[in-house]
């Protein structure tokens, strides 16, 4: 439906300074107020977005950290009173008991035993084993063939 011309008579249309100045008024208030209102919204809603996010993490933290405490710290406990070992994390030690060097150098040596005491032709030294274990194997096997 077409709009009736009338002239625009409900407002000036003149070009006089007066009527310019009223327009550019009105106009300034009009960007003022959609400013104000722009930025009240922007601020309101980012303070409301940050208070939440900060309340969600901080209900989300403190359970979790008080559930880690509660399975790592009993876990340090017993691995340092009772000497045993509990494999929680991929690239732990396996679960069992924490054995000291000397504990794992007596089973070093009864495996060295056990595996070439049965072959009696040719004795030879084991490949895998590091220049401080092959002289501490001299050193056992001359003080046992000492005492004979």
């Amino acid at each position: 439906m077409p709009i009736s011309d009338n002239n625009f008579q409900w407002r000036p249309n003149d070009n006089g300074s007066l009527t310019n100045l009223r327009y550019d008024l009105e106009a300034e208030k009009w960007i003022q107020s959609v400013r104000r209102a722009e930025t009240k919204l922007s601020r309101r809603s980012i303070k409301h977005v940050k208070g939440d996010l900060g309340i969600i993490s901080m209900v989300l933290t403190i359970p979790l950290l008080l559930l880690i405490f509660m399975i790592l710290i009993p876990v340090q406990i017993v691995k340092v009173v009772f000497r045993y070992n509990f494999k929680i994390f991929p690239g732990d030690p396996p679960t069992g008991k924490i054995l000291t060097d000397k504990e794992k150098f007596d089973i070093r040596i009864k495996e060295i035993k056990r595996r070439y005491s049965s072959s009696t032709s040719r004795r030879t030294i084991p490949t895998d084993m590091t220049e401080e274990e092959m002289i501490e194997l001299a050193a056992y096997v001359r003080v046992t063939n000492n005492g004979k």
